[in-house]
């Protein structure tokens, strides 16, 4: 005891010092855990945080919907805008589906309409002429006469002075005029000129075949309309001239010639015009036609020609039996397959009596597939059509006399 008085002053500390070594060990050990906790506790706080505040509304079902029903509507307008495509006007509404009356004298009102429409195009929508006949040019010259190819027939003495009579009447018609046109570069103008009745059935697929030519036809000339829009002349003209436009041949201005040069349906059998890189034929949702355009174009302006062809465009729409008030709707139906571009020799015979002013032009030849919505217009397409195609759900007795399947140039 007295050992331990005597040295309580180092015996105190020493065992405080001993405690404080003993406490400490567990202590930082504890000390390790209890940070540990903690930073797990404030890792899961900042994630319930983050879940709070990204957490879904309790009205979010309505935003989803609202997203939805906006995308089924754009669906739907893009569905009703194809459908639309194929609802057009027609030059009859007497005879599609099938004729009203009795009497064939309708499909004499359809060859008059027919011829009517397509002068209309030429002369109203495109303000084109052809380049002077021989006709004219006597008329504005007197008596010169006229070699094949455009030139002055008479003596070498007055030949000099003829020809710059010739040519300036040439020039005046570049002057007058935005493109040198005629109706019978239109594949099908002349169909109705040799026509025949030969009954109901066929007469009516030849006027169906007709109004499809028809449509195809405008377009085409609405898209030169279009391209020549604020031009006066030819010369400051994009588009010169229209040199054809057919559905048998990729040569429009040979196929144009052909008096029974009609639109036919690409079935997935048939090879079309040129290779469809679309792969597109006729199925239970459209119908496709092919169709080919020749012109001269100004060099710089062939791609744009291309798009504009490709480009939407309106018409308008009074019912399928044409006592409704009409609708403005819009179309864009053409497809280009091909194109080809070649340059032209302007004193050949072909263009020896146009003149195509200072800038450089080319031929293009363009291959088109023309779509059409069968929603849209199956309505008014004439049984017999149908039944060509195998359309009908029920064939019950086998096809008479096809309405209309023309071979095609190959």
């Amino acid at each position: 005891m007295n050992f331990i008085k005597k040295n309580m002053t180092i015996i105190v500390p020493a065992g405080i010092a001993v405690a404080a070594i003993i406490l400490f060990i567990p202590t930082s050990i504890m000390r390790g855990k209890i940070e540990d906790n903690m930073n797990d506790s404030i890792s899961q706080a900042k994630s319930i945080e983050s879940l709070i505040r990204s957490a879904t509304s309790a009205r979010q079902y309505e935003v989803v919907k609202s997203y939805q029903d906006q995308h089924q509507q754009d669906a739907n307008e893009v569905t009703e805008l194809a459908v639309q495509s194929s609802r057009r006007e027609l030059l009859s509404y007497k005879i599609f589906p099938k004729p009203n009356e009795v009497s064939k004298q309708i499909f004499g009102e359809f060859r008059q309409n027919y011829a009517r429409a397509f002068e209309d195009l030429i002369l109203s929508r495109l303000g084109a002429l052809d380049a002077p006949t021989d006709a004219e040019i006597k008329k504005a010259s007197g008596d010169v006469e006229i070699s094949p190819t455009g030139r002055s027939s008479r003596t070498v003495k007055s030949s000099g002075q003829d020809a710059k009579i010739i040519s300036l009447i040439y020039k005046k018609r570049a002057e007058t005029v935005p493109v040198y046109a005629h109706p019978n570069v239109l594949g099908n103008y002349s169909f109705w000129d040799e026509w025949s009745y030969k009954g109901v059935e066929l007469a009516a697929s030849d006027s169906w075949y007709s109004q499809i030519a028809y449509w195809i036809h405008e377009d085409v000339i609405d898209s030169i309309a279009a391209m020549n829009a604020g031009a006066s002349s030819v010369f400051d003209s994009p588009v010169k001239r229209l040199l054809g436009v057919g559905f048998g041949s990729s040569d429009a201005t040979e196929q144009s010639k052909s008096s029974s040069d009609l639109p036919d349906y690409i079935t997935k059998d048939d090879s079309g015009l040129a290779a469809a890189w679309t792969g597109r034929a006729c199925d239970d949702e459209i119908d496709v036609v092919h169709f080919s355009v020749a012109a001269v174009v100004g060099v710089r302006d062939v791609l744009r020609f291309v798009q504009q062809l490709c480009s939407e465009k309106q018409h308008s729409f009074r019912g399928y039996a044409g006592d409704e008030p009409a609708l403005s709707y819009k179309h864009n139906q053409i497809t280009v397959l091909q194109c080809d571009v070649e340059t032209i020799e302007r004193d050949s015979p072909e263009h020896s009596r146009y003149q195509y002013g200072d800038d450089a032009v080319v031929r293009v030849d363009i291959v088109c597939e023309y779509i059409f919505n069968r929603a849209g217009y199956d309505k008014i397409k004439p049984e017999s059509i149908k039944r060509d195609l195998g359309q009908l759900e029920e064939v019950k007795a086998p096809k008479a006399e096809k309405s209309r399947k023309k071979s095609k140039k190959k």
